[in-house]
């Protein structure tokens, strides 16, 4: 069931690319969604690849830079207190 709000996942997947052993390029990940107008901010947010539908914000970019992204979803839901965490692994 979907809850209402901006849904963010309650806890970073042991695949998460925001994990301290994560073989992934992070700057290359991160400027796929930063913001070219705002340097050290981020335009989107990044989709928990663990959420099949992409709706569902990953944990590590939320821990990380949900303060410095200008996403309009993101910033109205923190505004309006409706950010849900969730479960949800369709992996």
């Amino acid at each position: 069931m979907r809850r209402a709000g901006f849904q963010v996942q309650r806890r970073q997947c042991a695949t998460c690319i925001y994990r301290k052993a994560s073989p992934l390029d992070l700057r290359k990940l991160e400027a796929d969604v930063a913001d070219r107008y705002l340097p050290g901010q981020f335009s989107r947010w990044r989709a928990c690849h663990h959420a099949a539908a992409g709706n569902v914000c990953c944990a590590g970019f939320w821990r990380r830079h949900r303060d410095r992204c200008t996403a309009p979803d993101l910033q109205i839901a923190q505004r309006l207190n409706l950010v849900v965490f969730v479960t949800v692994d369709d992996q």
